[in-house]
Formats: C-alpha cells, sequence, structure tokens
C-alpha cells in the first residue's frame, strides 16, 4: 500500500485532485491511499506516509517540509501549477510514484 498525503492551507483546495487521483488508482487497480492534509499537520501526518505531495500555493513552504520529511526517509514534491490548474490527477499520481521508483 502506497499512502499518498497531499497539504496545502487547510486541506480543501486539494480535494479534486484528491478524486481525480484516487479514480486513476482505482482505473489502473493501484494499492494506494491518498488523502488531503492542512500544512499545519504534516510533522504529525509524514512518518506514515510514503510520498509528501505540495500544492503549488504553499510552494514556499519547501525547505521547512523537506526537513520535517527527512529523517524519516518521505520524498516531498511540489505539484505544478499547471497539473494542479488542469487537477491532472493522473500526472501527479504517476510523479509520486516515480519519486518511490514505481511506474505506473
Amino acid at each position: 500500500m502506497v499512502k499518498v498525503g497531499i497539504f496545502c492551507f487547510a486541506g480543501m483546495s486539494t480535494s479534486v485532485l484528491v478524486k481525480r487521483m484516487q479514480e486513476f488508482a482505482k482505473e489502473k487497480n493501484l494499492d494506494c491511499e491518498i488523502d488531503a492534509y492542512p500544512q499545519s499537520e504534516v510533522a504529525d501526518r509524514a512518518p506514515g506516509l510514503d510520498v509528501v505531495l505540495l500544492g503549488p500555493q504553499i510552494k514556499y513552504y519547501q525547505k521547512r517540509i523537506e526537513d520535517i520529511c527527512k529523517p524519516s526517509g518521505v520524498p516531498v514534491m511540489v505539484v505544478s501549477n499547471v497539473d494542479f490548474g488542469r487537477m491532472d490527477g493522473k500526472k501527479v499520481l504517476t510523479e509520486a510514484y516515480g519519486l518511490l521508483g514505481k511506474t505506473i
């Protein structure tokens, strides 16, 4: 099971992206769990995740969040403005898996 957490300011603006990622995962029969959280919960949530994704609106927190995730070995990626704007769940999930050395 691959656990993906997407963080933004309140965990709400990413809900459509999460839904599209979940639909793509189901389509591909992937064993994964994808959830959205507010950025204030990164320290509590990251150790239980395989990948941390950041909404582009909090990209300036990337360094701080990478420092939080590093001890647990959790990779961090900022979702591009284009992919976020398009709500491209397929591309974002494919890139998240790529951070783990996995292909879809």
